[in-house]
C-alpha cells in the first residue's frame, strides 16, 4: 500500500485492500464491492461519489453531485458499464485500494 494523490493534489494515506474480479453481463462489465472498507475510505450508504476512467486504472471518489450514488441499504458499489471493458478483460484480477479521505482506486492485480 502506497500514498496517493487525490484530484485536487491532497496526498492520502491507503486504510485498506482488497480483490475483486470483472465480471461480464449481456450488456456491460461489472465491478462489484461491499463492506466496512467503503465506510473507511467515506463512501457511505446513500451518500454520492464520481467515477474517474483512466488508461490503467479507475479512481471513486465522494462527491456531493456525484452521478453515482452507494446502496442505501447498505455500502455496496456495483459499478456496472461498457467502459470497464475498455480498461479490464473479463475475468481479470483486479486490486482495491480504499484510502482515507474518500478515494477507492481499481488496477489490475500483478
Amino acid at each position: 500500500m502506497q500514498a496517493e494523490k487525490l484530484h485536487d493534489g491532497t496526498l492520502v494515506e491507503p486504510v485498506a485492500t482488497g480483490k475483486t474480479k470483472v465480471k461480464k453481463t449481456k450488456r456491460a462489465y461489472r465491478i462489484w464491492i461491499e463492506g466496512k472498507k467503503l465506510e473507511a475510505a467515506q463512501f457511505h450508504a446513500g451518500e454520492t461519489y464520481t467515477v474517474y476512467y483512466g488508461p490503467e486504472s479507475i479512481e471513486l471518489c465522494p462527491s456531493l453531485g456525484g452521478d453515482r450514488a452507494v446502496t442505501a441499504s447498505r455500502p455496496i458499489i456495483d459499478l456496472h458499464e461498457k467502459r470497464i471493458g475498455e480498461i479490464f478483460n473479463e475475468g481479470d484480477q483486479i486490486e482495491v485500494e480504499y484510502y482515507e479521505h474518500g478515494l477507492i482506486t481499481f488496477r489490475r492485480a500483478l
